[in-house]
Order: C-alpha cells, then sequence, then structure tokens
C-alpha cells in the first residue's frame, strides 16, 4: 500500500506526530528480538524473522526484479531497496502501530531519505496464512512503479496492478509464469462482490473508507487483469495514464482512450467475475540474469537497536515505540552514540529542540564527523530557526548548518535530504533565489514524488513566471495534495501560469 505524503509544511519539522514521543502502544519489545541483516544485490533486508527463509525470499526478488524490468519498461530501480521484515503480527504491529497492523501487511513509502517496503512475513489475514513473496512482489512493484518519477496512476490501477504482478510464479528453471489469482482478493470478491466500477475509477486513498480498501485491491486486480490480458488495449491504456496525469475525469478518460463506453467496459468487468476464468501468460527469464546467493548476518544488538529506531522515525507510523527501544538500550548498556541521534531526530520532528541538542551534546566528539550526526545536527540547526522572523534567526546557527549540509551532498549527493536543507538554509541567509532554487531543484530531481519539495520547487517556479517548468511540477503535485485548500490554490495558479499552446505535457 502507498502510504499518503506527510505534513506539507515546508520544513523537516514533521507535525503530524500528534501523540507523544513517550506514549507507549507497544505489543512487545523491539529490542529483546534478534535482528539479522540480509544482503542481496539490490536487497537490504533487516529482519528479526528466519534469515534462511529470508535468503529465500531475497533470491525470489532478485528474480522477480529482473522479470519485471523487461515487463515494466522505463522502470527506475537503480538503488538499493531495503526492507523491513517482520517475523509475525506481533512485530509488525509493533512497528506500524496496533490499528495499521489489523489493516495491513505490507506497505511501500517513498521520502526524501529514501525509500523502504515493509512486510509481515506470517502474512496471517484472519486465520489464513499468505505467502510473504507475494507481499514483497506487490510492494516492490510500488517501488519500481514509482521510484523518482511523478508520473501517478489512479488508486486502483496502482494496487490492481501491483496485485496482478505479485502472483509472478517461477514453474521451471529460466521461466516465469503471470496472471495467476491471488487467493486473498478472490476470497474479498466472492465475500462482498467487486465494487461498482464507476466507485472504482474513482476512488482514492481519501474517499474509501480502511473497511472498504480490500475490496479497491481485489476489483483493481480483475480490472487490471483485463486490460492487461484479454483486453487488448494495453497501448491505448497508456494514453489514458497520461490524461489522468494531466487532470483529465478518471471516467470520461478511460472510455475516451479504451474507443467504450462505461457501461461496455462494466460488462467486460461483470463478465470476469461472473465467469471467474484468468488466464495465464509466461516466458522467459532474462538470458543474462544470474542467481543471487544472498548474505545473512547477525546484526549486534547495538547496530539492531540503531536500525529499528531508524524505521520509526522515518516512518513515523508508532514513533512511541521508539522510547521503549531507547529505554531497553540503556537498561542493556547497549545505547550507542548513533542510537542517541536517531532520538535526537525524533525529538527534533516533534519540536523539542532543546532535548535534541542535549542530546547531541552526549554525543562523543569523536563521532560527530559521521554522516549521521551531521544530518541530525544540520536539521535541528535549520528547524529551530524556521518559524522565527527573519531578523531574529541566528545566522551563525544557519551557517553551521549550511556547512554540514554541504558536507553531505558533497559525500551522499544521492540523498535529496541533504540538498533540501542545504536550500532551506540558503534561503534563511537570503541567498539569492536563483541560487537556493539550484539545491532545491537537486532534491527535486532525486523525490519528485515528495510534497513538501516539489510543493516548495512550485512556489518558486511560480514566482519566476516560468509556466512550463512550472505545469510540469505542479500538476502531478495536484495528484497528491490531500488539503483542500492547499489544491485549490495550485489549481488556480495551475489556470494563471498556463504553458504556452504547444508545450510539452507533463507526464515525466
Amino acid at each position: 500500500m502507498v502510504r499518503n505524503m506527510f505534513s506539507r509544511a515546508l520544513a523537516f519539522l514533521v507535525i503530524f506526530f500528534s501523540f507523544a514521543l513517550f506514549a507507549c502502544g507497544a505489543q512487545q519489545n523491539l529490542g529483546e528480538e534478534t535482528w539479522y541483516q540480509v544482503d542481496s544485490t539490490h536487497f537490504r533486508i533487516i529482519t528479526n524473522g528466519n534469515p534462511e527463509a529470508v535468503k529465500i525470499l531475497a533470491s525470489d526478488l532478485e528474480r522477480y526484479r529482473a522479470v519485471a524490468l523487461t515487463l515494466m519498461p522505463g522502470s527506475k530501480a537503480g538503488q538499493k531497496l531495503t526492507i523491513y521484515a517482520a517475523a509475525d503480527r506481533q512485530t509488525y504491529g509493533s512497528l506500524v502501530g496496533a490499528e495499521l497492523g489489523e489493516l495491513t501487511n505490507g506497505l511501500y513509502d517513498t521520502t526524501a531519505q529514501g525509500s523502504y517496503a515493509l512486510v509481515n512475513l506470517d502474512g496471517r489475514s484472519g486465520e489464513r496464512q499468505l505467502a510473504a513473496r507475494e507481499f514483497l512482489f506487490h510492494e516492490y512493484t510500488h517501488f519500481l512503479s514509482y521510484n523518482r518519477t511523478t508520473i501517478h496512476y489512479p488508486y486502483w490501477y496502482s494496487e490492481g496492478f501491483a496485485e496482478f504482478m505479485s502472483t509472478m510464479d517461477f514453474p521451471a528453471q529460466g521461466h516465469y509464469e503471470i496472471g495467476g489469482i491471488p487467493e486473498e482478493r478472490a476470497m474479498t470478491l466472492l465475500y462482498t462482490e467487486p465494487l461498482p466500477l464507476e466507485q472504482l475509477l474513482r476512488a482514492t486513498v481519501q474517499n474509501i473508507p480502511d473497511e472498504e480498501k480490500g475490496r479497491v485491491y481485489a476489483s483493481g486486480w480483475m480490472l487490471a487483469h483485463w486490460v492487461i490480458m484479454e483486453s487488448g488495449k494495453a497501448e491505448e491504456f497508456k494514453e489514458y495514464v497520461k490524461a489522468y496525469n494531466n487532470g483529465a475525469d478518471p471516467v470520461k478518460s478511460l472510455e475516451r482512450a479504451l474507443g467504450m463506453t462505461l457501461a461496455e467496459i462494466d460488462r467486460e468487468y461483470r463478465r470476469l467475475f461472473e465467469e471467474g476464468k484468468f488466464g495465464l501468460a509466461g516466458g522467459a527469464v532474462p538470458a543474462d540474469f544470474r542467481e543471487v546467493y544472498p548474505k545473512v548476518h547477525r546484526l549486534l544488538p547495538q547496530r539492531a537497536m540503531v536500525e529499528v529506531g531508524r524505521f520509526l522515525v522515518l516512518s513515523g507510523y508508532n514513533l512511541g515505540e521508539l522510547h521503549s527501544l531507547v529505554q531497553y538500550a540503556r537498561a542493556k548498556n547497549i545505547a550507542s552514540p548513533e542510537l542517541i541521534s536517531v532520538q535526537a531526530e525524533a525529538e527534533t520532528r516533534l519540536g523539542n529542540f532543546d532535548r535534541a541538542e542535549r542530546l547531541l551534546a552526549t554525543v562523543p566528539v569523536s563521532e560527530r564527523d559521521k554522516f549521521w550526526y551531521q544530518s541530525t545536527d544540520a536539521w535541528l540547526g535549520v528547524n529551530r530557526e524556521m518559524f522565527k522572523p527573519g531578523p531574529a534567526r541566528d545566522r551563525q546557527r544557519l551557517k553551521k548548518a549550511r556547512d554540514k549540509f554541504t558536507f553531505l551532498v558533497n559525500n551522499e549527493s544521492d540523498n535529496a535530504f541533504h540538498w533540501y536543507g542545504l536550500a532551506m538554509a540558503m534561503e534563511m541567509l537570503d541567498y539569492p533565489r536563483e541560487k537556493y532554487t539550484q539545491m532545491l531543484e537537486q532534491a527535486y530531481m532525486r523525490a519528485p514524488r515528495q510534497v513538501e519539495i516539489s510543493q516548495w520547487l512550485a512556489m518558486e517556479l511560480y514566482e519566476q513566471k516560468d509556466a512550463e517548468y512550472f505545469a510540469r511540477v505542479a500538476q502531478p503535485l495536484l495528484l497528491e495534495l490531500t488539503n483542500e485548500d492547499e489544491y485549490q490554490q495550485m489549481k488556480m495558479m495551475l489556470a494563471e501560469l498556463k504553458p504556452k499552446a504547444g508545450a510539452k505535457k507533463v507526464v515525466q
């Protein structure tokens, strides 16, 4: 599931953490678990599950990746993806909170600090046991679909296509098969029936209640299967996606692209459900693919605390669990300087700047040249000054933050978060717009789906009256904005600063 992007504020100070850092909603102490790291060519998996089983999953993922890239031309999958694999529902719930732990079995998110996936290895839904491999294939499909691109797919197709891809199997050496029926989605359709077609086509993450989201996944899978396997209109469907990304009505644009009325599409949709027959397709695994044999090592307790703590802060799902983790680490005398930095990062996100500064002051001087310290300290400096009026800002603190971000972009240039922080520090130090906007553009290139980055860049481009570039950033942003006032403002700005006729459309 693609999670909603976080707060639209133009700062790292993430105000969506409405619960206190010291609220404890954990079902278990994550620090007491034994954690492993499984490494393959394109994946890093942090898990408290059976490491030998996870090695097999990593090998499957490498094979899946090789095939998926041939089926999804244009996908950008260069960077290594980190996956957190919870051994069971209890661990999964501790990582994401009890409510989300009951509603989901896997999650994917893209942030300015990088993308990650989370999966519940036992995959239990009610009394059923589902293959964790399907969840991983589903979430990795989201990564391939959305990594470093502004393209959006309708909710039904995003989840339906990920379900379609999740059933990929390898029945014989060197071959794959696709198009199978995902068991959980079939059960959903049988027990609840498909969503009415127009409701499905207009569905968004916001307008569908949580209890109905399973029907979107199931119904979306069925319709996506028809589009890909039976309709003969895969090329026409690409035109629909372009129209959707340019703001067209999701129903009328589908009718126009496929050359069919809604009633005609609905007949095919209903026929699939009534017949229950779904064809398979297959092919050869790319000839240049070589089987991957992942390596596994047990994480030392100090390292494990940092990895788990970083997930809690990065995701923000169950930040209250961090307190229990840090308490456990202190009690066991395994609270490393890096874990303290993670805790300071959480305090910064909550606006507890004095506490964050006190925590960072305990980090030994010998550790302060590390990237993790430099980043946390730089963001603390920027956020302390963010909401002060210009003349009241501490310029020395901002210069210190600027220099740290400069160091970071020179050493970790692929990290959008560093470029974003540098742009913020430069803007508050009154650099010319063109200078800090250059840094902001670098952040956008690396994380074009990150709302706070693209929203700020859109505003700068609007001020510069760069109509074409503004449209390329603002149009896909409309599909991310959930705040109605911000949405209407961006829509009016687009109408006002309309690109000249013949300007290139915005889908990238």
